[in-house]
């Protein structure tokens, strides 16, 4: 084995390690660069958020897919929301269940994301020296959807000042409380062990 020093880019994911201050960030910008530079929307103006507070999108009736590359994009935004980007990771969820069946709308609402990926380029994770125990944060809403009134639930495990792990989904069944969908989500959370 050969030690060729400290690493700088691994699929995708550029380091950047500040060792006297004990700091490693990571980010993806060159990745997120180019998916804005595939889909078209390297100079479009900046969104706050990658999703509308009560988007309302449901499965249509007829379908639009020969049109949008929107299979695509979901498919790309989801590398970022897996392996860097836990902002995302709610709104790129919510979108993928449309990956059979969308309409020019639902390309819109994805490419909103693209939008707020503009405007957050610069944000990583930032991993340093903190002392403090692993935690985890967790959380579920009740029927959110209006579709088909099933939860949507999510967590994330923070170590060293930053995520390490996190997770955004939607729950197999319909809760009747927001108790139960609390319950469902923590049985579903991985084990710590």
């Amino acid at each position: 084995m050969k030690d060729i020093g400290n690493v700088n880019r691994c699929l995708g994911i550029n380091f950047h390690q500040n060792l006297e201050k004990g700091e490693i960030f990571l980010s993806q910008r060159s990745y997120a660069e180019s998916v804005l530079n595939r889909f078209g929307m390297s100079e479009c103006n900046p969104s706050n958020t990658p999703i509308e507070t009560n988007c309302n999108l449901t499965l249509p009736a007829r379908k639009d897919e020969a049109k949008f590359p929107f299979q695509c994009l979901i498919g790309a935004l989801m590398y970022l929301a897996v392996s860097m980007r836990p902002d995302i990771a709610y709104a790129v969820n919510f979108m993928s269940q449309f990956n059979n069946n969308y309409t020019e709308q639902h390309w819109k609402a994805a490419k909103r994301i693209l939008r707020y990926i503009k405007g957050t380029l610069q944000q990583g994770l930032l991993y340093k020296k903190t002392g403090a125990d692993l935690y985890g944060v967790v959380d579920a809403d009740w029927g959110a959807n209006s579709a088909d009134r099933r939860s949507y639930s999510g967590f994330a495990f923070i170590f060293a000042g930053s995520s390490i792990s996190w997770e955004a989904r939607k729950q197999r069944t319909v809760s009747l409380s927001s108790t139960e969908a609390e319950y469902i989500h923590s049985e579903k959370m991985p084990s710590l062990k």
